[in-house]
């Protein structure tokens, strides 16, 4: 994936008003337990997601350009992280997601997140986040015709991408 930095940079700007840092997707790029993976049509990237993985597999970021929401990408990309996650023997896996992103808390739910708790204040605004987790053994729907591209502990892997 590092070499589709410079163009998940755009995404990651474009979509959050406090998007990440470059150096947080560098390490998270050669971080053992890491996993980066992003989905493209024709050299253009359409979505990616990073997490990390012990007992426990964080979703650190999931993105999708506005143009490609809608389509399945998005779903694709979390199956690759559930699928990152089993491999990885984690026995559940949690993400933070706003209180105010209902379309991302409703995309949630649908792939089997539950929302557990709510941390005060923890966005940079002071937004609270809903921490939503799931069985990562749980079993899941989905379907995969786009490509996606993938690395895990820096090593890439090959497999497909769908929301």
């Amino acid at each position: 994936m590092e070499a589709d930095l410079d163009q998940v940079m755009d995404l990651e700007k474009a979509i959050f008003a406090n998007p990440w840092r470059r150096s947080f997707f560098l390490s998270d790029l050669n971080r053992s337990q890491g996993f980066s993976v992003v989905a493209e049509d024709e050299g253009v990237i359409l979505g990616y997601a990073v997490a990390w993985a012990a007992e426990e597999t964080h979703l650190a970021n999931l993105a999708v350009t506005e143009d490609e929401r809608g389509k399945g990408i998005g779903g694709k990309l979390l199956d690759e992280v559930v699928a990152f996650a089993r491999r990885s023997k984690a026995g559940s896996m949690y993400l933070e997601v706003r209180v105010s992103n209902t379309t991302a808390r409703k995309f949630y739910a649908e792939r089997g997140f539950v929302p557990t708790y709510l941390r005060k204040g923890y966005y940079e605004n002071g937004e609270d986040a809903v921490i939503m987790e799931r069985e990562a053994q749980a079993e899941d729907k989905g379907s995969r015709d786009r490509e996606i591209k993938g690395s895990s502990g820096g090593q890439p892997t090959g497999t497909e991408p769908d929301a």
